[in-house]
């Protein structure tokens, strides 16, 4: 007897496609315009260092290092891999119902609870490919949205800096009258509290994309406990029929 698959479950298991979002690398082409827009002026990088203790630009980049990418290719692949269990669970249960048609006795009523339950299990396991498909999306979405926020914050910045450098300017500038000293220095002082203020924000969001990665990749470890049990519970076949003829 030959058997027709209604499907083609190999058709699933093709090569992730690159995320949009992270066509431009994780930081960016906003970062390639704040470096280059820091870089024909290392003063301004100087008086946010001066103002933070760090450099933002090296902190940012080295938080968001390692190919994130690959999270969501991964995650895509798991989409797949699941939609390829669906289709071969089909391909059982047809399978199944075209040897019932044709077969009868105790030897085909075993064989049918066994490919019926084996299609269950192979149907179930797409569950678990989905679980391991939305945290590994978590992980990178929770980089792509973390860093699209603190490559504003680093523009941002960027823009306090030039303040600060022309309130530092004009308070020298005016230092031998008093209300230029206030004015300029004074004005100063306050910008640097609102960079600081900034940055903040920034290590702030930073510690919001760490949660989110924390979250998902527990999802993710509970997901491959439930695909473990499935996959060591599949059906055995049991004992073989022994016709009492023979």
């Amino acid at each position: 007897m030959s058997f027709t698959d209604p499907v083609e479950p190999v058709g699933h298991l093709t090569a992730p496609s690159s995320p949009e979002e992270f066509s431009q690398g994780v930081i960016g082409d906003s970062v390639e315009t704040v470096s280059d827009f820091l870089s024909p002026s290392e003063w301004v990088l100087g008086a946010i260092e001066f103002a933070l203790g760090v450099n933002p630009l090296e902190q940012a980049i080295s938080w968001f290092t390692g190919e994130w990418e690959s999270y969501v290719r991964c995650a895509e692949m798991w989409r797949n891999t699941g939609r390829f269990t669906q289709d071969l669970a089909t391909n059982v249960r047809s399978g199944n119902r075209e040897l019932d048609a044709g077969w009868n006795g105790n030897a085909a009523d075993s064989a049918y609870v066994y490919f019926d339950e084996l299609a269950k299990k192979i149907d179930s396991l797409d569950g678990h490919f989905q679980d391991l498909q939305a945290s590994y999306m978590d992980v990178g979405r929770a980089i792509a949205r973390g860093a699209e926020l603190i490559k504003g914050l680093l523009e941002q910045l960027a823009d306090q800096a030039l303040i600060l450098e022309i309130e530092l300017t004009a308070g020298t500038a005016l230092a031998e009258t008093g209300v230029g000293l206030v004015a300029g220095y004074g004005a100063a002082v306050l910008e640097i509290a609102e960079m600081v203020r900034t940055w903040g924000r920034a290590t702030e969001a930073y510690s919001a994309v760490q949660d989110a990665i924390d979250e998902a990749t527990v999802a993710g470890g509970l997901a491959v406990g439930g695909l473990g049990v499935v996959l060591k519970d599949f059906p055995e076949p049991g004992r073989s029929y022994d016709n009492p003829a023979v």
